[in-house]
């Protein structure tokens, strides 16, 4: 019963994701990405993929906490307090090399949150992506699978478009 309730939360947390992704009011993007990580948590808990939801938990907390930098500097002492807080959180939850791969992923998160360049951006969300799918489907996240395989399509798709392409266009002018 509780892989059936993990897989319908994942499915509610890969929705709220959709849906954040098309509201307009920074405020309500933010709640919906809140909500999300609290479904995705709830997910990872009930799978017993504790690298997961310790990742999921502290970036519900990095999300929050961010937005409050939204227009100012985000303080180095933060980020070296949420750097030391994921790796003691997967030490604590390490089971095998693949309950790394959170970790990796919520690191790359925290570099996405302090970095205005695009280009870096969407090269470090491929790894994001990868590090999510690939974790979502050795810990049986199959409702949120599909979600992390075109969430990663995309993300090659937007740097193929906007990085290669682009470039590519650019020097041939």
């Amino acid at each position: 019963m509780a892989f059936i309730i993990a897989q319908i939360l994942g499915l509610f947390g890969a929705i709220t994701i959709i849906v954040s992704t098309q509201m307009k009011d920074k405020k309500k993007y933010i709640a919906c990405n809140l909500l999300a990580y609290i479904f995705f948590t709830t997910n990872m808990v009930l799978l017993q993929a504790y690298a997961g939801a310790i990742n999921d938990f502290i970036l519900m907390i990095l999300t929050l906490i961010s937005t409050k930098y939204e227009k100012k500097k985000f303080p180095v002492y933060l980020v070296v307090i949420f750097v030391i807080v994921l790796l003691i959180g997967n030490v604590i939850t390490y089971s095998n090399i693949y309950s790394l791969l959170p970790a990796i992923a919520s690191l790359a998160y925290l570099i996405i949150l302090l970095i205005k360049d695009m280009k870096k951006i969407r090269k470090l969300n491929i790894i994001v992506r990868f590090c999510w799918m690939t974790y979502d489907f050795i810990v049986k996240a199959y409702s949120t699978f599909p979600l992390d395989v075109v969430s990663f399509i995309l993300s090659i798709v937007a740097l193929i478009r906007y990085d290669i392409i682009k470039k590519e266009e650019k020097n041939t002018i």
